[in-house]
């Protein structure tokens, strides 16, 4: 077996795993090495492939309580300025002249 047979068939079996831990298709990674970004959320396919590589590991269960609480907590924050924008931008366009027919 050539080394890349390898390498493919490890993210195969390590993708067949992450399917059956996350049903949802999407898992939470982050980096082996500290210091460097915190967790994301990925398709199992690029989870299975980065932890092959050995940059990453699935997130411990604090560490996923962490980002989904750090994720919200921004949702909430940026949901009323967007929602006066989009009210601002609706008031905008439905006071905007338009074109008059004679």
């Amino acid at each position: 077996m050539q080394k890349f047979d390898v390498y493919f068939s490890a993210i195969r079996e390590q993708r067949k795993a992450l399917e059956v831990q996350h049903p949802s298709g999407c898992c939470l990674i982050t980096p082996v090495q500290p210091g460097n970004t915190g967790p994301c959320e990925v398709t199992v396919s690029e989870a299975a492939r980065w932890i092959v590589e050995g940059n990453f590991r699935i997130a411990t269960p604090d560490e996923a309580n962490k980002f989904r609480a750090q994720r919200d907590a921004a949702r909430a924050r940026s949901a009323p300025d967007s929602l006066m924008r989009t009210r601002a931008l609706f008031d905008a366009a439905m006071t905007t002249k338009g074109p008059t027919h004679a």
